[in-house]
């Protein structure tokens, strides 16, 4: 995301960062967002990890990785004021964490076209206003993320950005933690009311807070396990398909994890190869949290 983290951050200076999903298939993923979303190319490679470790102990792997620009992009924390918005249903159901991919098509031309295409891919909208600006839409069965589609109103965030939304339980305490301890910009919130919006063909009235960081220049990754054990093999297996972290590009990536280890944020697996460390960030908001040095673009 050519994201810089801010002077007091504990990781230090950021270079691309992404949004990752964990898939089965990355050619049918790949073939799948860029007919139905536009999103594309891809650049693919493999990963040959001898030296990959998990908990501690050295563990082998090998992986796919397929990464795509996305553009201006925020992360976008969501909690439930009133109703029952698909978001307290998630919250019910998952517990705090990554919720879906929005993906801002700037203008009314490029929204309506969008989701003719996406109507005419077999993708269907559940939740939104769908025609007048915003929806989520049926995309889960392939690739595992929940996309939401919208025409640059500029009411969420900032106009012909895209952003990641996490559903939390508590937005002070989530912005207190990924501010102060991880390092992220500064959050603006507002509250969203949501009067008549369609919910599985049903008219619900709700309310939620929202609040935006930007995050930069943004790129969606994916990751196919292949062979060994590790995080996404387990998380494929548990859970399949969807998103899985948000990976923060840093100039070093031993020094940023030093620094959030005297923040007591322990890395439970790193890749050597690739230059990824996977933090345990979970506790707080629900989001697993990446680094990835400069020598792997």
């Amino acid at each position: 995301m050519g994201f810089a983290f801010e002077e007091s951050a504990a990781a230090g200076q950021a270079g691309r960062s992404a949004i990752t999903s964990v898939v089965h298939d990355i050619d049918r993923t790949v073939e799948f967002y860029g007919k139905a979303f536009g999103v594309g190319p891809f650049e693919i490679r493999e990963v040959d990890s001898k030296r990959a470790t998990w908990h501690g102990d050295t563990v082998p792997t090998r992986f796919r990785i397929a990464s795509a620009p996305l553009g201006p992009c925020e992360m976008e924390l969501i909690e439930v004021v009133s109703g029952r918005p698909p978001h307290a249903e998630f919250l019910d159901r998952e517990g705090e964490g990554m919720n879906h991919l929005n993906l801002d098509y700037r203008d009314a031309e490029s929204y309506l076209g969008r989701m003719l295409t996406l109507h005419e891919q077999g993708v269907h909208h559940f939740w939104g206003f769908p025609h007048s600006g915003f929806c989520y839409v049926e995309s889960e069965k392939i690739g595992g993320i929940t996309f939401e589609v919208m025409r640059g109103s500029g009411h969420a965030g900032k106009k012909g950005h895209n952003h990641l939304g996490l559903v939390v339980a508590d937005t002070d305490r989530t912005i207190e933690f990924y501010h102060n301890v991880i390092g992220l910009p500064g959050f603006r919130t507002n509250v969203f009311p949501m009067k008549n919006a369609t919910y599985r063909d049903k008219l619900i009235d709700a309310a939620f807070k929202a609040s935006f960081t930007d995050l930069g220049e943004g790129r969606i990754e994916l990751i196919q396990p292949l062979d060994g054990g590790s995080p996404f093999a387990d998380f494929l297996k548990n859970r399949g398909e969807g998103m899985h972290h948000l990976r923060l590009g840093v100039d070093d990536r031993d020094a940023a994890v030093g620094k959030l280890n005297a923040k007591g944020i322990e890395a439970f697996w790193s890749c050597p190869e690739a230059e990824m460390t996977l933090l345990d960030t979970q506790a707080t908001g629900g989001m697993c949290f990446g680094l990835q040095g400069a020598g792997f673009s």
